[in-house]
């Protein structure tokens, strides 16, 4: 892929744009993220305010700037700097307000309520945005960014393991994590966001302190004393960094990586009769494919804004726009675990693999989108008291029902929906599901006016055929209610082997209906391609397209 076009970064004329300041985080009536992006006219300096996906966070430092909707990243305001800051956890919390205008003309009055740290040497002072040492730390790439507002969002990525100090450590990705973005720099990336106690505190701190508020803020991690190197803009003693590019100062929690992804697999040769092949010469290895990309034309990839989601996600395209050194003191040893399986073998077609060169070609726009996929970010969590949540990874196949309430809660704006992943109880056989405790998932699904209902689904690894169950409740039932319901409905599958039992359906019946779904989301693993229709079938089924 050659060029990127973001065509919601456009000024009204042909002017080049640059990012000039991020006014902060901003969620939509669909519950997505999006970033207040401030750009200047890098001929006229006006300024002019755009909303971008949170997907694009990754990219947009102060300084880079856009022509046409492409993204430049030479000639970028500021100069090369650098400096030593002794903690990243000690710092003085100052406000866009406070900023010399000298040092960075933030309009006054118009700049927004934006945090900054300001860092103390023996040069001087350095002011770094909060969302840039943000961005620095953990934004890098689109998972990351949406991650980082969702509720548990980083649990969505990976198998969760205990941080701490250990050996070594193993790094598993779900299939919501790229696996175009996963190398061994990133792997180690990741794993000290997550395995590293105090990385995963100040990644933690991210949601907490910026949820609900007009700027962004979060709790940078003790690193120290840590080398910088930065594009910014100085005035005498102050530096204001526009882009921190690298940063020493980190260890790794372990000596050796091993980390995985569902989509790694590495080819093994098949069985075959003929050993020293049909015409009797050795295997010797397989001639080279040509270019993939020389049957394709060059791909330009057509951003849009995102409004609509994309897909899962799982498959997007990957643009190189260049990446930050930040190197870690210690030195590990990181390997890339695949799944093997076994390739055909070819039958020899006595051709020679063509010399002929690629023809040219002319470029093809691909419309990509930066924005969260379908249905939007994480839902928000019920807040049980007594059942054992359950870890997003260990859903399985629960996803489809995931997928199918993001596209209910996209037709109905003024429901509200909750979900939650609980572990069903322990003992029983039907208990598990693999290694780890079967989960189900609970949407509660609340109306003005109206009475609650809560749907449940079970994780289907080992089970033949099950109905979903929606629980209809009378009057505004209470919170502790529900849970009580929702728990002995989930207790009598599990004792009953796997079946719902009637038993507690009666037992339940006079302040809650319990209604049977049968044949819902199936199959679930076409859950991509049928998520929208299941939502319009759930929706007429539970008597919610009158709300």
């Amino acid at each position: 892929m050659k060029r990127v076009i973001y065509r919601t970064v456009k000024a009204d004329g042909d002017e080049p744009v640059e990012v000039f300041w991020i006014a902060g985080l901003i969620r939509n009536e669909k519950n997505e993220w999006w970033v207040r992006a401030v750009f200047r006219g890098r001929s006229s300096g006006r300024l002019f305010e755009q909303r971008l996906p949170i997907g694009m966070l990754p990219i947009l430092s102060l300084g880079v700037w856009f022509d046409q909707g492409l993204l430049k990243l030479d000639d970028a305001l500021g100069v090369e700097g650098q400096g030593v800051i002794a903690d990243l956890s000690r710092y003085e919390v100052i406000t866009s307000a406070d900023v010399p205008r000298s040092l960075y003309p933030l309009p006054e009055g118009k700049a927004g309520t934006q945090r900054l740290f300001r860092y103390r040497n023996d040069q001087g002072d350095v002011l770094i945005p909060v969302v840039e040492l943000m961005r620095a730390l953990f934004i890098h790439n689109r998972a990351m960014a949406l991650a980082a507002m969702r509720p548990a969002g980083i649990e969505q990525l990976y198998y969760p393991d205990q941080p701490g100090d250990r050996s070594s450590a193993q790094l598993r990705f779900t299939r919501e994590m790229p696996k175009s973005c996963i190398g061994k720099q990133f792997a180690m990336e990741f794993a000290w966001t997550v395995l590293d106690p105090q990385a995963r505190r100040s990644w933690d701190s991210i949601l907490r302190l910026s949820a609900g508020k007009p700027y962004v803020m979060f709790e940078p991690p003790p690193i120290g004393p840590s080398q910088w190197s930065f594009r910014g803009v100085r005035n005498g003693s102050q530096w204001f960094v526009l882009e921190l590019k690298s940063l020493s100062g980190r260890r790794l929690p372990f000596h050796e990586l091993d980390f995985g992804h569902p989509g790694f697999k590495k080819a093994i040769p098949g069985s075959s009769t003929d050993p020293a092949g049909a015409t009797g010469k050795g295997k010797g290895p397989t001639p080279a494919r040509p270019d993939e990309e020389s049957k394709n034309p060059e791909k330009e990839a057509d951003v849009d804004e995102g409004d609509s989601g994309s897909t899962n996600g799982r498959s997007p395209k990957t643009v190189q726009i260049g990446s930050k050194q930040l190197a870690f003191e210690n030195r590990v040893k990181v390997h890339r675990q695949a799944v093997e399986v076994e390739r055909p073998p070819r039958k020899p077609s006595g051709k020679r693999p063509s010399s002929k060169k690629r023809k040219a070609t002319t470029t093809k726009a691909v419309p990509v989108t930066a924005g969260e996929r379908a249905g939007g970010a994480r839902l928000p969590p019920v807040d049980f008291k007594m059942l054992a949540s359950a870890a997003w990874a260990t859903i399985g196949d629960l996803d489809a029902l995931d997928e199918t309430t993001r596209y209910m809660r996209d037709k109905l704006p003024r429901v509200q929906f909750e979900m939650a992943p609980v572990q069903l109880k322990q003992g029983r056989a039907i208990s598990t599901a693999g290694s780890h405790p079967r989960a189900a998932m609970v949407v509660v699904i609340r109306r003005l006016g109206q009475p609650p209902i809560a749907l449940l689904d079970v994780e289907r690894t080992g089970i033949a055929a099950l109905s979903m169950m929606a629980l209809h409740f009378e009057g505004q039932a209470m919170p502790d209610q529900i849970e009580d319901a929702v728990t002995r409905v989930l207790d009598g599958l599990v004792d009953n082997g796997g079946n719902w039992l009637g038993r507690i359906e009666t037992e339940l019946a006079t302040h809650c209906r319990c209604e049977r779904i049968p044949k819902m989301l199936i199959p679930r693993e076409q859950k991509d391609k049928l998520a929208k229709q299941w939502a319009a079938r759930l929706i007429e089924k539970l008597g919610l397209d009158a709300a």
